[in-house]
């Protein structure tokens, strides 16, 4: 299984699972809200603990979501703009090495996405 398969499996399968399953058994515990003594307030910071880790798990899938996608349309305009420094080089008589040497040189900074 690829690398981008397996982070797919758990931030589309596992994380909303492991969300779901944290934020019920917090809500539960909190439920039963009869705090008579030291164990009634240890039940219900051990619920609160547990929203608290289906916050932070929602918080990373979200950050990770959005950050991706800003990310890649990122990389969109920066290729559209060396799409567009290269027409306009191309207009100025630059020696074809030096092209083939700058588009080297652009692709090991923003490799080109392959297919997957």
């Amino acid at each position: 299984m690829s690398l981008r398969a397996t982070r797919r499996l758990f931030y589309m399968g596992f994380l909303p699972v492991a969300v779901g399953i944290n934020l019920t058994l917090g809500l539960v515990i909190l439920s039963y809200l009869k705090p008579y003594d030291w164990l009634g307030w240890l039940e219900i910071a051990t619920g609160a603990f547990c929203c608290v880790i289906a916050g932070v798990l929602a918080a990373t899938a979200w950050s990770r979501s959005y950050w991706g996608r800003a990310m890649s349309r990122q990389i969109v305009v920066w290729r559209q703009m060396a799409d567009a420094i290269f027409r306009w080089l191309e207009e100025m008589q630059v020696s074809a090495e030096s092209l083939q040497r700058l588009q080297r040189s652009l692709d090991e900074v923003v490799p080109s996405q392959g297919p997957g």
